[in-house]
């Protein structure tokens, strides 16, 4: 009876928070799968600092000096290039409205590699790709009685990463969809090595024909590594249509540190696609045989109508 209870409830919450997840062919009033109302109230104890923030206007444009709010208020220093991904904070939107939070209290936020460094040396629990390090992760204050529900419901999204501890915390990311448990986790193997859990992930979630697509590289824990300037469009695991970056003529590119990870990709006003569809890029000069060849983005959906011949994903064999 129990688990049947526990079926239902989870069912239930699927349906509602179907309302928070786009569609394909709705309109544009957020640029993210999982949003809230665009308003988030953040508190870090840690330096006392707190704020509401209407990260999202009723437009659906992001004014930037909400962004730099945001960032003061997880850590992000000043002078960095770093931020921290809007994508997280419509996620954390999400949780703290379907939840009823009062705030999302912060844990943990931004971390600097040199300090997520010092935190592994001392036997903490940090990943050596940490999310924390690129802005896509966040761990944050729930009532104990309430995070391992929390994380059971979350889950069931198959969203991003979600991790439970036992404690008064929740981890939650912008990663691949992956969950884990104190028991489970993995944060201090070396799983990551040698690049083998290098990803792209790009800047939304939903596009237009004629806007620019950011793609960034993350999880690199080993430079360089090269890149061939190109993307496929990929949907159903076929690729549909192959497009070249922005402004990249070269054979190969290479990153060489964190400021050279980030391209772009101005999508067509014509182009001959539409729906829910992922981006590949390729490596080239691979240093390490247990890095993959290419890396696959996170869901896009890319909006518009499709025009006569359009392209259409091969029927699989």
């Amino acid at each position: 009876m129990g688990r049947f209870v526990g079926a239902w409830l989870g069912f239930a919450f699927l349906l509602c928070v179907t309302s928070g997840l786009f569609a394909e062919g709705e309109s544009i009033t957020s640029r993210y799968f999982l949003n809230g109302d665009g308003l988030i109230d953040l508190a870090n104890p840690k330096t006392g600092s707190s704020a509401r923030v209407r990260y999202r206007t009723l437009e659906g444009t992001y004014p930037p000096e909400a962004r730099q709010q945001i960032d003061k208020l997880f850590g992000v220093p000043a002078d960095s290039d770093d931020h921290i991904s809007l994508r997280l904070i419509s996620f954390l939107d999400f949780v703290e409205d379907h939840f009823q939070l009062p705030s999302i209290v912060l844990v943990s936020g931004y971390r600097s590699q040199e300090y997520n460094d010092n935190l592994r040396a001392k036997g903490g629990g940090a990943a050596k790709a940490s999310l924390h390090i690129e802005g896509m992760a966040a761990d944050i204050f729930v009532k104990k009685r309430q995070a391992a529900s929390m994380w059971e419901r979350l889950r069931a999204l198959q969203y991003g990463g979600v991790g439970f501890y036992g404690g008064d915390s929740l981890h939650i990311d912008t990663g691949p969809t992956r969950f884990w448990t104190q028991a489970t986790s993995k944060v201090r193997t070396n799983i990551s090595e040698d690049n083998k859990q290098i990803m792209v992930y790009t800047d939304q979630d939903i596009y237009k024909p004629g806007e620019k697509m950011e793609l960034k590289l993350a999880r690199i824990t080993a430079y360089p590594v090269s890149v061939i300037p190109k993307l496929s469009v990929m949907k159903d695991g076929q690729p549909l249509q192959e497009f070249a970056l922005d402004g990249k003529e070269e054979a190969c590119l290479p990153v060489r540190d964190p400021t050279e990870r980030t391209f772009s990709w101005t999508i067509p006003k014509d182009l001959p696609l539409e729906g829910k569809v992922h981006i590949q890029l390729q490596f080239c000069d691979k240093q390490f045989a247990e890095m993959p060849d290419q890396v696959i983005s996170n869901t896009v959906l890319l909006e518009g109508q499709p025009k006569a011949g359009t392209l259409s994903s091969p029927t699989p064999k």
